[in-house]
């Protein structure tokens, strides 16, 4: 591709990149991908953006719907392992408002009355940088990552006046989950990097579940 075709791409990626965080979390899968060829994009580069925003023509009225709620942080996280090229593995993450949780060390769908799974005020879907060692590292990243997402945006609420409780962020690997939570000896768990294991330890901010 010329430069204004290569200047077309990262234009598009960039505007669909935060409409799709916004309202309509469905392409970010799509983008991430794309996003990894428009340093160097080909044709196949300008086909696939062709093809993303005819999808965003036959889908014009994406719309994301919130309720009342308490305006407490919550967050969904998860992982996929090695599903992207090169051996790289995808983290992602579904940010909302929603009610303070009754048991903290409850899973917030274990309590009653469960949270409100509200609107997203973000939605996250990254290619990971690290070549991880397996599931459950790529879902112990994935919350990593998502623990840093949600902390300027606790800082925003704080600001606002909604005192955040820790941030209850699921994830759906028990692995993963322990490892955090420091139910999980680290001996058994010397292939994962350290970055994760200490980083999830020090956040008293975050609450993994």
């Amino acid at each position: 591709l010329n430069l204004a075709d290569k200047k077309r791409v990262q234009e598009v990626l960039g505007t669909l990149l935060y409409y799709a965080r916004a309202i309509d979390s469905t392409m970010l899968p799509a983008i991430g991908s794309i996003s990894t060829q428009q340093a160097n994009p080909t044709k196949k580069t300008m086909e696939a953006v062709t093809q993303i925003l005819n999808y965003c023509a036959s889908n014009p009225n994406a719309t994301v719907r919130y309720q009342k709620s308490d305006m407490v942080l919550h967050a969904d996280s998860d992982a996929s392992y090695l599903s992207a090229p090169k051996g790289r593995s995808r983290a992602a993450g579904y940010f909302y408002l929603s009610d303070k949780p009754t048991n903290p060390n409850k899973a917030p769908s274990e309590t009653e009355p469960p949270p409100t799974h509200n609107g997203a005020v973000t939605v996250t879907s990254k290619i990971l940088r690290e070549v991880l060692s397996s599931a459950a590292e790529a879902e112990l990243a994935a919350l990593f990552y998502n623990g840093k997402e949600a902390c300027p945006f606790r800082t925003t609420l704080e600001e606002l006046g909604h005192k955040q409780p820790p941030t209850p962020i699921v994830t759906d690997n028990l692995t993963a989950k322990g490892i955090a939570n420091d139910d999980i000896r680290q001996k058994r768990s010397k292939a994962i990097d350290m970055r994760f294991i200490s980083s999830q330890k020090d956040a008293a901010e975050i609450s993994s579940h």
